[in-house]
């Protein structure tokens, strides 16, 4: 009986374990986020929030996906005291590896309609126990600019029972390719 107990898990383990690793491989690429690459600014007052963004083709195990991401970092200064940094990450190397990238980032951007000049993310705010917040951005272009009119509204579980419900960047921004 323990024998056949022991065959059942192991037999188990490696069906799914096979099912898992003959899930087909999916692509949702986009080659037009190679031009949001570079430094974005908003400056409002004392305020100053710089984003550097640079476009990765990022490889899911988790669901065998390839897909073309914009990864991000954030620095929000109010004055010359530092509120939130990790732009210094954005000097390391840049990998195809979702995790890894996810953990020298705190967002990442992506568009669902390749042509259209909308852009949906997930931003972690690094000051609020890794809280995620939902990030919509609308991006202009014309003749002297391109900007990039930022929204964020928490996500339904963000920061779940931690009762936290800041956030440290402001609800909306407007950022301006430098």
């Amino acid at each position: 009986m323990k024998t056949q107990k022991y065959f059942l898990i192991i037999f188990l383990a490696a069906a799914s374990a096979t099912a898992y690793a003959q899930h087909p491989l999916e692509y949702d690429t986009c080659n037009t986020l190679q031009q949001y690459e570079g430094e974005w600014m908003n400056v409002s007052g004392a305020d100053t929030i710089r984003i550097y963004l640079k476009p990765v083709r990022t490889y899911s195990q988790r669901y065998n996906t390839i897909r073309d991401l914009l990864w991000g970092w954030v620095e929000y200064k109010q004055g010359n005291n530092i509120v939130m940094s990790n732009y210094a990450n954005q000097f390391l190397p840049t990998s195809d590896s979702w995790s890894y990238m996810y953990s020298i980032t705190n967002f990442r951007l992506s568009k669902y309609i390749c042509n259209s000049q909308k852009l949906d993310g997930r931003f972690t705010d690094i000051n609020h126990h890794r809280g995620l917040i939902d990030w919509v951005v609308e991006v202009t272009l014309n003749a002297n600019n391109i900007t990039m009119d930022v929204w964020q509204q928490r996500t339904p579980y963000y920061n779940f029972n931690l009762g936290d419900t800041a956030i440290t960047l402001p609800q909306r921004f407007t950022l301006i390719k430098q």
